[in-house]
């Protein structure tokens, strides 16, 4: 569960509308965030909690007291973590998109239940140590900066932003190992499609691909369950579709933000 420091926001000392909103938005999504699984759907809903406050905060920095309170404020976060880590999910996510679509093109192509994708397999496994390399640099990262010391209502938004990203970049990352029992749980989701639904905010769909894939190589099989794989192919790509989709929308508007946090400090 997150916790999360209480500060008084630097905000108008007459109360405006949209810092109402603000506020609540700020509470909603920090509620959200401690109480929530690390699963898709709740990732989802955060993500878009999060696009939601950013529409928010564009419209509190366009207010004279905010940017007053901002130039005066010498040591800042100018945004350019919280963009780092969105465009990080981002490749990571279109990366493990691309393997996944190589191994899919030779499922349509093979309809035998004896087939060999070792090679397909081991080229999306590699991809998957490598993002798994890049998701624990930029989590390292995440953990070593420090918010700025002041109380501008930024801090607050930089704070729920990198926790959310720390939940994505983890979940995408998925466990750091696969017992005996994992690949025990997973040949029962390919075949049994009520198990998979009593499981599903249990097992992010990365771990079941991964550890489905990992089998094939470490067992040494040569026939698989087409249909079984083809399924968690289908529906991991669908989850990444949904998850980037977000992120493209909310990382214009971390963008925007940066852009209007630098155009103020610079005048």
């Amino acid at each position: 569960m997150a916790s999360y420091h209480t500060r008084s926001i630097s905000l108008p000392s007459t109360s405006h509308p949209i810092t109402t909103q603000f506020d609540e938005q700020l509470c909603r999504l920090r509620s959200s965030q401690a109480a929530s699984t690390s699963s898709s759907l709740s990732l989802t809903h955060r993500l878009t909690g999060l696009t939601e406050l950013y529409v928010v905060v564009d419209e509190m920095l366009q207010l004279p007291s905010n940017q007053q309170s901002l130039s005066q404020i010498q040591v800042v976060l100018d945004g350019s973590l919280r963009v780092h880590a969105c465009s990080t999910s981002r490749d990571v996510l279109q990366q493990s998109k691309q393997r996944l679509q190589d191994i899919q093109s030779v499922l349509r192509r093979r309809c035998s239940g004896e087939l060999n994708i070792t090679s397909e397999v081991a080229e999306y496994l590699k991809a998957r140590k490598t993002i798994k390399k890049v998701i624990k640099k930029c989590l390292k990262n995440i953990k070593s900066e420090k918010a700025d010391a002041s109380d501008f209502f930024m801090n607050d938004v930089e704070e729920i932003t990198i926790d959310i990203f720390r939940s994505l970049l983890s979940y995408i990352s998925g466990t750091k190992s696969h017992s005996k029992k994992s690949w025990s749980l997973v040949s029962k989701l390919i075949n049994k499609s009520s198990e998979k639904e009593e499981s599903a905010a249990q097992t992010s769909e990365f771990d079941v691909v991964d550890v489905t894939l990992e089998s094939i190589v470490c067992q040494k099989k040569t026939r698989v369950n087409i249909d079984g794989i083809r399924n968690q192919m289908v529906n991991l790509e669908s989850e990444i579709e949904q998850l980037d989709e977000i992120l493209e929308c909310l990382f214009r508007h971390l963008v925007k933000t940066r852009s209007t946090l630098l155009n103020i400090l610079s005048n």
